[in-house]
């Protein structure tokens, strides 16, 4: 009995792959902003959804696991945060010239972004995540996460208020006009 179980939860595990699997793999490179960790992530989410109970009980399979990955990708990017290479360093070990500063204060602007993000509550970063870089429609991202369409207009307009606040201020403090300087 035990077996037949497994051998449905990894045929449904399957499915999800060939449904969802790419975009899953779009997902969290643009949330890591690194392929080989996407590629590592994709391993990673797939071993938690094959261990996990929650998929067998999930009402939306995808929705379940585009929330897991998104929670992976948040969690990798803390772990990255403490073993960070600064910018400065990056440019300093490149010869490449300007294009490689270009691309790196890019990445930089980006990783901003994404931990403020990171710092917003589950379902305001799922709303967000889905709305804006996966790009997918508001009656999409309500039937994902079983909202209204409004409530999620609601939480992507809040919560991208609170970004530009977030950045505003992290902007400020870095540029020395939030630390009492004049």
């Amino acid at each position: 009995m035990q077996g037949v179980r497994l051998q449905e939860r990894q045929k449904r595990l399957l499915e999800l792959l060939e449904e969802s699997g790419s975009s899953l793999h779009v997902l969290l490179a643009r949330l890591t902003l690194r392929e080989d960790a996407a590629e590592d992530l994709m391993g990673e989410l797939f071993l938690k959804l094959s261990q996990s109970s929650g998929l067998d009980r999930a009402r939306n399979r995808d929705a379940y696991a585009r929330k897991t990955a998104i929670n992976l990708a948040f969690d990798w990017r803390r772990k990255q945060k403490h073993c960070n290479v600064s910018l400065e360093e990056k440019v300093a070990e490149s010869a490449a010239g300007e294009a490689v500063v270009d691309e790196l204060i890019r990445r930089e602007e980006l990783s901003e972004v994404l931990d403020a993000i990171g710092r917003l509550n589950k379902a305001s970063r799922n709303s967000v995540i889905m709305r804006y870089i996966d790009d997918k429609s508001y009656d999409y991202i309500a039937e994902q996460l079983q909202m209204t369409p409004h409530h999620i207009r609601a939480l992507c307009h809040r919560a991208r208020q609170g970004l530009i606040h977030m950045l505003n201020r992290t902007r400020s403090v870095h540029s020395g006009k939030g630390s009492g300087d004049v």
